[in-house]
């Protein structure tokens, strides 16, 4: 529900600040977290279903961010072999590469499938600083479930109550 809450934000809400460095990609955050909390297949499904309630709104291309938000699912997936998920270092690492791929792909497809747009210096740096801000944000927000949760903060970072 928080997903479709945020989804619904960013859309009637954009830009808030009134700046575009502050581009946190909350959804590829909380897909990282449901897959940490709630296994393969909730984060999958959340996800996909992210990605059809962004098209749905969206007056672009259908099936562009269902496509997107199932390579942060896959970022995620092949991530979490590599890196430990429930480590701060591995959450900045994991969700900074989904957002990167993320970004990549949406603009290589918008690229492919409409001639009009125009890459700019400006466009990287709001991509790089979405990058940036989402991965350092990413333990934070992690923090945030997990107290929400009710999970006290040793036991998140995957140490067990005999070692507290």
């Amino acid at each position: 529900m928080g997903g479709g809450v945020a989804t619904l934000l960013t859309g009637i809400w954009n830009n808030p600040w009134g700046f575009d460095f502050f581009d946190l990609d909350f959804l590829t955050i909380l897909t990282a977290y449901l897959f940490v909390a709630f296994g393969q297949v909730g984060a999958g499904i959340f996800a996909l279903g992210q990605g059809f309630l962004v098209d749905v709104f969206s007056g672009g291309l259908h099936g562009l961010f269902s496509a997107a938000y199932l390579c942060v699912f896959f970022v995620i997936l092949v991530g979490s072999r590599l890196f430990n998920l429930l480590n701060p270092k591995g959450q900045i690492i994991i969700v900074s590469l989904a957002v990167l791929l993320k970004n990549a792909m949406l603009l290589i497809l918008l690229r492919i499938f409409s001639q009009d747009i125009v890459y700019s210096k400006r466009l990287v740096l709001v991509s790089l600083a979405s990058i940036i801000v989402s991965g350092l944000a990413a333990p934070l927000l992690f923090q945030l479930f997990n107290r929400l949760r009710g999970i006290p903060g040793r036991m998140a970072e995957g140490t067990s109550p005999e070692e507290n």
